[in-house]
């Protein structure tokens, strides 16, 4: 068998397995020596195929490796997904099929893939490429947590040319995909004309590679552990960074934490030294905008007072009226935001929702956002800038830009996330003409 004696153990520790399967030689040796362990311990197997639809033949593919299934007596699932044109479609497929694997993956079940030594090498190089630090030049882990995924490599530390002679001898069949030789893709490029001549050259370069990707890992653990005492003291609940001690620090160490910061509000995209430059000088340090922000990707890094917060990008709603047509019917809010509930009675949602008077006949239910103004609101005497409110609320601009805001006809009703409610929607005596509104954020 292939698959090492320790490997083996990890395997059956796992139990539940279930294996990324392409059809390809990779993916085929490994289906077959899980299928050889399972003779041996008592695990449980599934497979996934993901169609990728980029080929004239991946629908052949498909049946090819359900009939291999078929033949080995695996459990075989099969998706589809359409890829868009763009710029990276290597990126933008691995996104896809992750959240297809997140979706499938039962719980306690491990995925298993067929990442080898030459796609560590790969890895490597192209994390070179990119300018990438210790984190990025460690390459991929043999057993990794990525977005809820337990995930485990088990030919990590296997050429692909040691793949190739155990599938002669143990005649195996596999699907060549043309679409491995194109090097368009920077992979590709590396793995049919960079590699085969450096290896050519020094055979020992992959397994070098192997070690220090090890030693970069290492070198990166131990940085986060000396820094996390101070992260911990800077990171508040709400992921913002506190960030009047990084004045005190040097370069590097405040460039350090920076990232760590980042990492840990799970943005996928990890800046650069460069952009780091510019998130320094042009948020953290900016004093004539009162409103400093850098978007990147998804996400916009912006500072209030003294935090920096990591948002995620919406589109602007301000001016765009939206309708509630059907009361009976859960509101779905834009960007995400979740759905508004209409409840005559409030027992299971407690203080979570806002209780006011019913819209009369000749009104109409509209949701706006970001508004500005004055308004008699929640019993006070005066008229109070909806803005000022919020302010003293201790509420960023960016999120008050997300806040859905209640109106009946052109009346402002009421602020559905502060419990904020104008005279005009206050509820009346009469409790029949009354209801609650409540603002699942999460659905």
């Amino acid at each position: 068998m292939l698959i090492t004696n320790e490997t083996q153990l990890i395997l059956y520790k796992f139990k539940k397995i279930l294996i990324a399967y392409s059809g390809g030689i990779d993916s085929t040796v490994l289906l077959y020596n899980l299928i050889q362990l399972k003779k041996k311990y008592q695990i449980i197997l599934r497979v996934i195929h993901i169609n990728h639809n980029l080929n004239v033949l991946s629908n052949n593919w498909l049946k090819t490796c359900m009939l291999q299934c078929k033949k080995w007596n695996v459990l075989f699932i099969k998706k589809n997904i359409e890829i868009k044109k763009t710029n990276n479609i290597e990126k933008y497929a691995r996104i896809k099929r992750y959240k297809i694997f997140q979706n499938i993956l039962k719980k306690d079940e491990v995925l298993v893939t067929a990442h080898n030594l030459d796609d560590q090498c790969e890895t490597f190089l192209l994390s070179l490429k990119r300018g990438s630090g210790p984190k990025g030049l460690s390459g991929m882990s043999k057993i990794t947590i990525l977005n809820n995924i337990k995930l485990f490599r088990p030919f990590l530390e296997i050429t692909r040319h040691q793949i190739y002679k155990y599938a002669i001898k143990k005649k195996l069949n596999w699907i060549e995909d043309p679409s491995n030789k194109d090097i368009k893709y920077d992979r590709n490029f590396l793995r049919n004309v960079i590699l085969p001549k450096i290896t050519n050259r020094w055979s020992f370069f992959k397994n070098s590679v192997y070690r220090s990707s090890i030693i970069c890992k290492e070198q990166e653990k131990l940085l986060t552990d000396l820094i996390n005492p101070i992260l911990k003291k800077l990171i508040q609940k709400n992921n913002s960074l506190l960030i009047t001690p990084l004045y005190k620090f040097s370069i590097i160490k405040r460039n350090f934490i920076l990232r760590k910061w980042i990492e840990y509000n799970k943005f996928y995209y990890m800046p650069s030294r460069k952009m780091l430059f510019i998130i320094w000088n042009e948020v953290i340090c900016c004093k004539h905008n009162k409103n400093p922000q850098i978007k990147i990707g998804k996400y916009i890094i912006r500072k209030y007072k003294d935090y920096l917060y990591c948002v995620k990008y919406f589109d602007n709603l301000q001016n765009i009226l939206f309708k509630w047509d059907n009361l009976n019917i859960p509101f779905v809010l834009p960007n995400k935001l979740g759905k508004l509930i209409i409840l005559n009675i409030n027992i299971n949602y407690k203080n979570l929702s806002i209780y006011i008077r019913k819209p009369k006949i000749y009104e109409i239910i509209y949701i706006k956002f970001n508004i500005s103004g004055k308004y008699y609101l929640n019993n006070f005497k005066y008229k109070k800038n909806i803005n000022d409110i919020w302010k003293n609320l201790l509420i960023p601009k960016w999120k008050r830009e997300q806040i859905p805001l209640l109106f009946y006809n052109n009346k402002f009703i009421a602020d559905l996330e502060n419990n904020l409610i104008t005279q005009e929607g206050k509820a009346s005596f009469n409790k029949k003409n009354n209801f609650f509104i409540f603002w699942e954020k999460k659905y």
